[in-house]
């Protein structure tokens, strides 16, 4: 990995850091206790997760002879998950 590459990818995970944060003080108990540990683990795990789904739609618009990802691409990587399906079908149209 280059510089370049490092900076972006630090900078993508301190702003997933803090979404991630956010989301988990939003859905806990206001009791409810987590440590910088915890939320790296999540912001870890939510980076692989983004690179890999990213990859996955890069592949599928190249198979379909495509330079840009489509809604459909899209609704292929979900093709096992209809509930985020048809939370994402009415957003992509």
């Amino acid at each position: 990995m280059n510089d370049e590459d490092a900076k972006l990818t630090s900078n993508l995970k301190g702003k997933l850091w803090y979404c991630v944060e956010r989301q988990v003080d939003e859905e806990t108990p206001f009791d409810t206790r987590h440590t910088p540990q915890f939320i790296n683990a999540l912001v870890e795990l939510t980076y692989v997760q983004l690179s890999e789904m990213g990859k996955d739609l890069e592949a599928f618009a190249r198979h379909a002879g495509r330079d840009t990802i489509t809604s459909d691409d899209m609704m292929l990587l979900l093709r096992k998950t209809p509930t985020l399906q048809d939370i994402i079908r009415p957003k992509a149209n």
